[in-house]
């Protein structure tokens, strides 16, 4: 057993596969060259890669959207790449999105989508983000827990059901922000503090509220240059920058500090209200106190987000058992509070349950935290069983004491592989289940027929359309949801009676397109299993 200040290190000074058993050590590293060549996480990687494409892919053949989303980023993105200002008439007739959101980061992909244009570029680029935070997760766990239990956190990180959900409602910006916070998080609990101020600093410009995130990893990245106990890594990743670690780590975070809070207040009160064709931050009345005409007080704010904990209560519970609750033992799972802080506030009930993308970004945050946790009792001698012998004596004993630390063995020996079991028996419960089902692989007649009657649409024309039909429409043409009001007359309108989101549903298309655009000169030019074309080619 190591006494106090001591450590045992690989002579290597990365951990490999002999030094998993051996107590954590101070200052140990990884090469990531021993991370991207792994064959293990590799492997991993590609199974979380080619698990999410195929999930999103079949979807958009499909024509099951689960909202607007992917029209507007493909629209947007469109828009870019033509290097046009981003209007997205699917959002509103001439509506620039950013007066929505303050997303730049996608300009990444416009390239991409220039020689590829299809919304399943984006959801290509959605799952190899994804799949590449991997490596930061697995390089954290295994310089903090060891080798084996790297790969298995790695396992459980490219699993977990926030991840799924994410790449389940089709696309959303926040998908660029997942390996940001990944290789931040790592690079920041292995004792990088440049790295990761580095990959924080991009955050800004994802969406409006990760300033914030940005904030709060300043905030701890400066905390360990005054608290070096915060961390289980204890000393800088490189021995040779022992000395300047704290003035790097306390002068980085707080740049980290005031850049992610300038960001985000000039994003929600300047940039996106001179875009916003009301010059509001729509998100403030969404939340029902913050701008919503209500009287704005600490008081309403805590009873406002202390409210519906019905729903509130098991998202934190759910949030927390990927990890086995391992997270909890770090203060890397603080970062993750301004994002949670924020939905909760809001009295829009859709930010606080497990729906959506909402809690992508946390997956990272709490798998780094529980590579922490683990790093932390893992160099912890009081959980040796039986309990060490102090100066002659038995440190005294107590029930719930050999409870707790019981628990925590338990947790550093057995941590990972509990948290990959998890994420197999989740995978089950959430959007991986759908590989196991046959219907996610058919594309039917009526798929067949819509995609005919999206083919009868030129490149370029005016077009209104059903939801199901927004991305694909909106690679190559100026797209209009057809349940907006104040939409121009368009040259198309492509109706999917089947899947019109209209409530009743249409049941008689033409009597319906002849009773709305009465007077506007379409003429059915397509008809096949309840979907329709209209083009205008009489004069009004």
């Amino acid at each position: 057993m190591l006494g106090e200040g001591q450590s045992r290190a690989t002579t290597s000074g990365e951990t490999g596969d002999g030094a998993a058993s051996a107590p954590f050590a101070p200052g140990l590293r990884v090469r990531w060259a021993s991370v991207w060549r792994d064959p293990v996480l590799i492997a991993i990687a590609l199974l979380v890669f080619g698990a999410y494409f195929t999930v999103s892919l079949l979807r958009l053949l499909r024509l099951q959207p689960m909202s607007w989303d992917l029209g507007i980023y493909t629209e947007y993105v469109k828009q870019i790449s033509l290097l046009r200002a981003p209007v997205v008439d699917i959002r509103g007739a001439g509506f620039n999105l950013l007066g929505d959101h303050f997303q730049v980061v996608l300009v990444v992909l416009a390239p991409f989508f220039r020689l590829f244009p299809s919304p399943a570029t984006l959801l290509f680029f959605q799952a190899l983000a994804t799949a590449v935070s991997v490596f930061p997760v697995a390089a954290a766990g295994t310089a903090l827990a060891g080798r084996p239990a790297g790969r298995l956190i790695g396992l459980a990180y490219g699993l977990s059901w926030g991840l799924q959900q994410m790449i389940d409602f089709d696309f959303h910006e926040i998908a660029l922000a997942v390996p940001l916070l990944a290789f931040s998080l790592s690079a920041l609990v292995r004792r990088r503090p440049l790295a990761a101020i580095g990959w924080a600093v991009p955050l800004v410009f994802v969406k409006e509220d990760q300033g914030f995130t940005v904030a709060a990893i300043g905030m701890l990245l400066g905390l360990t240059a005054l608290f070096p106990s915060l961390l289980a890594a204890r000393g800088p990743a490189k021995p040779a920058d022992q000395g300047r670690y704290p003035a790097v780590a306390l002068w980085g975070g707080l740049f980290l500090l005031a850049w992610g809070l300038f960001w985000s207040v000039l994003a929600i009160t300047v940039i996106i209200p001179h875009f916003n064709p009301d010059h509001d931050y729509y998100y403030w009345k969404d939340g029902g106190v913050v701008g919503g005409g209500s009287a704005l007080s600490v008081g309403t704010l805590v009873t406002q987000t202390a409210s519906g904990w019905s729903t509130k209560l098991p998202t934190v519970l759910m949030l927390l058992l990927p990890t086995a609750f391992a997270a909890l033992g770090s203060p890397v799972a603080a970062i993750g509070l301004p994002s949670l802080v924020l939905r909760f506030m809001s009295t829009n009930t859709a930010y606080w349950g497990l729906d959506w993308h909402y809690n992508a970004t946390l997956m990272p945050v709490l798998f780094i935290a529980a590579a922490d946790t683990i790093g932390r009792w893992r160099g912890d001698e009081s959980l040796a069983w039986p309990p060490v012998l102090t100066g002659g004596y038995r440190a005294p004993r107590s029930l719930a004491g050999d409870a707790s630390r019981a628990l925590r063995a338990g947790l550093v020996r057995y941590g990972g592989a509990l948290m990959a079991g998890i994420a197999v028996v989740l995978a089950f419960q959430f959007p991986l289940s759908d590989l196991w089902h046959g219907s996610t692989y058919q594309l039917d007649a009526h798929v067949a027929a819509a995609n005919a009657a999206m083919a009868v649409v030129p490149d370029g024309a005016t077009v209104q359309t059903n939801l199901d039909l927004l991305a694909p429409l909106a690679a190559r043409t100026d797209t209009f949801w057809i349940g907006n009001a104040g939409n121009p007359v368009t040259q198309y309108i492509v109706f999917d009676g089947d899947d019109s989101g209209y409530s009743p549903a249409v049941t008689n298309v033409p009597a319906f397109i002849k009773e709305v655009y009465a007077g506007d000169g379409y003429v059915k030019v397509f008809e096949r299993d309840g979907v329709y074309v209209y083009e205008r080619l009489l004069a009004p």
